[in-house]
């Protein structure tokens, strides 16, 4: 995925990770506020093969997909 952080309400992060799991305690995008961040992320799809987002300030998140890796989910 492609994740980027624009318009942040003040510092914060930014992590990307397979839905119907805990957040993982480890960012993706590290942000100040107003900033606009791009990342790069590989995450695993998770329940009904959906990805989750989570910030820890107000912000817009956009993501755009890139590519998959077949045959991996067992990971």
């Amino acid at each position: 995925l492609n994740v980027t952080v624009t318009d942040a309400a003040g510092a914060g992060y930014a992590t990307v990770y397979p839905c119907g799991s805990p957040p993982p305690n480890a960012s993706n995008l590290n942000f100040v506020a107003g900033s606009t961040v791009p990342n790069a992320v590989i995450a695993k799809v998770g329940d009904g093969g959906k990805v989750c987002l989570f910030s820890s300030q107000a912000t817009q998140l956009i993501v755009d997909v890139n590519g998959y890796f077949p045959g991996l989910a067992s990971m």
